[in-house]
C-alpha cells in the first residue's frame, strides 16, 4: 500500500507541474492561480498548497524537474576532446539556453528569479541551488579531464574554474531574460568576449620588438 501511495503522490505532483507549465505558457504567470492549477491537474487547491506552498513554489518545482532532465542529457550533447575551454563553455551555455527557452518563456523566467528570492531557505529553493551545483559539476568534470590530458595547466583549480564559468554564463542568462532587447546571439557573443578577455590575462606578454 505504501508503494501505491508513493506512486499516487508522484503522479499528482507530475500532474500539478505539467498543468502549471501549460497554464503559465497559456495565461502567463500573473493570471494563473493555484486554484486553476488544481482544477487542471484534477486535485484540490489544498493539495497543491500542501505540496508546494505557493504559486512561486510550483514554479520552482517545475524548473527543478526540467533541470533534472537537462542533467540527464547535457554531458552527451557537449563537444568532445577536440573542443577548447572557450568552445566547451559556449556549448554548455548554448545547451542551457536552448533547454530553458523550450521550457519557459522570458517573462516567466523573470518570475523564476523572483521565486528563488521569495522561497529563500525553503526545501524547493535549496533543491534549485543544488541542481545549479550539479550543472556546474558538468563543467568541472570536463575541466578535470582536460587537465589530466595535459591541455590545461596543472596549477589551476578545476572546481573553482568550473563554478566561475558556470556563474558567468548564469549572469549572462539573467541579462538575457531581463530585457526583451537582448537576443540569444548577443548573449553568446558577449559571453565569448567575457571568457576570451578573462583568459587573455593569463597569457604571457609579448616582448617589445624594439
Amino acid at each position: 500500500m505504501s508503494n501505491l501511495r508513493a506512486q499516487q503522490k508522484k503522479d499528482r505532483r507530475n500532474r500539478i507541474v505539467t498543468s502549471a507549465k501549460e497554464l503559465f505558457r497559456e495565461k502567463g504567470y500573473d493570471k494563473t492561480t493555484i486554484e486553476a492549477i488544481a482544477v487542471a491537474a484534477g486535485v484540490s487547491g489544498v493539495t497543491v498548497h500542501n505540496y508546494y506552498g505557493t504559486k512561486a513554489g510550483v514554479l520552482l518545482a517545475l524548473v527543478i524537474e526540467s533541470d533534472k532532465q537537462l542533467l540527464e542529457r547535457l554531458d552527451a550533447r557537449l563537444p568532445g576532446k577536440e573542443a577548447d575551454l572557450v568552445e566547451l563553455t559556449l556549448a554548455f551555455a548554448h545547451e542551457i539556453m536552448e533547454h530553458a527557452m523550450q521550457t519557459l518563456e522570458k517573462e516567466i523566467w523573470r518570475q523564476v528569479i523572483a521565486a528563488v528570492t521569495i522561497e529563500a531557505g525553503t526545501q524547493l529553493s535549496k533543491a534549485y541551488f543544488k541542481l545549479d551545483e550539479q550543472l556546474a559539476s558538468v563543467l568541472v568534470r570536463r575541466i578535470e579531464a582536460m587537465q589530466r590530458d595535459g591541455r590545461l595547466s596543472a596549477d589551476l583549480n578545476p572546481l573553482h574554474l568550473g563554478r566561475a564559468l558556470f556563474q558567468l554564463q548564469n549572469a549572462r542568462f539573467i541579462q538575457f531574460i531581463s530585457t526583451d532587447a537582448a537576443r540569444r546571439d548577443d548573449i553568446e557573443t558577449w559571453l565569448r568576449n567575457d571568457i576570451v578577455a578573462l583568459f587573455s590575462v593569463t597569457l604571457p606578454v609579448s616582448a617589445d620588438p624594439s
